[in-house]
């Protein structure tokens, strides 16, 4: 079975009669190399004073090993967005990613033309030419935009191994999201935490179990500017059977979270989480 999947913004409008559907374009999502200097994408002018309003981080970045991450950045503000993505490395140095037709690039500022889907793609013909190592971005902009990053692993490329995708969220004292771990499945989740401000951050992930309750705490003492990637189970005790539950994390100062859930043992599944950005416990 060949499964086509086209990447765009989805716009859902209330009041719509029933058989008015449009028929959707076979359009692929711009990449920057590929849109530069087009009415889509064009370099800001060095003058510009444009006060960026809206942060998101990327708080997990892999790249190679094998691995190959891309950003997708969603403008559906109706207006013309100016964007900077800025990748750092997780000891929060300003870091050079390969991206695909650009080279090695620690930043990259560019104007998103309204309604607009972009990609910022790593370097997928470098992916194992290097060992894995972990980025994170900031992404800023004067307009809202939506954000989803997506990560897979090719050893032997064209051949995919395993995929992730995880949404790229704004910065939050607080978010929360349901887990599954351990049993016969061997569930977990992988936690990515990434602190976008100028001084240390202190993160306590509560673990909460089906009734609600607090089952267990463990505490992240995230320098400025650093990233954090683990496993939950490598930060908190749980018994072999399946334990089914949520995870509240709380930060001092408003952090990027994304998780990725995982199934299996040695050849493993993966699997986006939903979060949250409720209060916590």
């Amino acid at each position: 079975m060949k499964v086509i999947c086209a990447l765009g913004i989805l716009v859902v409008s209330a009041g719509m009669a029933l058989g008015q559907e449009q028929p959707i374009s076979s359009d692929e999502p711009d990449s920057l190399d590929e849109i530069f200097g087009t009415e889509a994408v064009f370099e800001p002018l060095a003058s510009s004073t444009t006060t960026s309003s809206f942060q998101y981080t990327v708080a997990h970045f892999p790249f190679g090993g094998g691995w190959n991450s891309q950003i997708m950045l969603g403008n559906a503000s109706g207006k013309t967005a100016s964007v900077k993505v800025t990748f750092m490395n997780q000891a929060g140095a300003s870091a050079a990613v390969p991206l695909a037709g650009k080279g090695l690039q620690s930043s990259q500022s560019f104007s998103a033309g309204a309604n607009r889907t972009l990609v910022i793609s790593g370097d997928s013909s470098k992916r194992n030419s290097t060992n894995a190592e972990e980025f994170w971005a900031i992404v800023t902009s004067n307009q809202p935009l939506g954000g989803f990053t997506l990560s897979d692993l090719a050893a032997k490329p064209p051949a995919v191994s395993g995929a992730v995708g995880a949404q790229s969220l704004a910065p939050s004292k607080t978010f929360r999201f349901p887990v599954a771990v351990n049993g016969p499945n061997s569930f977990n989740a992988q936690m990515a935490i990434a602190n976008p401000n100028s001084s240390t951050t202190t993160v306590t992930i509560k673990v909460l179990n089906s009734s609600g309750s607090v089952a267990g705490s463990f505490q992240e003492i995230l320098p400025a500017n650093n990233q954090t990637v683990f496993n939950l189970t490598d930060k908190a005790k749980f018994s072999s059977s399946l334990f089914n539950g949520a995870v509240a994390v709380c930060a001092t100062q408003p952090v990027g979270l994304a998780v990725i859930g995982v199934e299996g043992v040695g050849q493993q599944a993966m699997f986006g989480t939903a979060i949250t950005t409720d209060p916590c416990p």
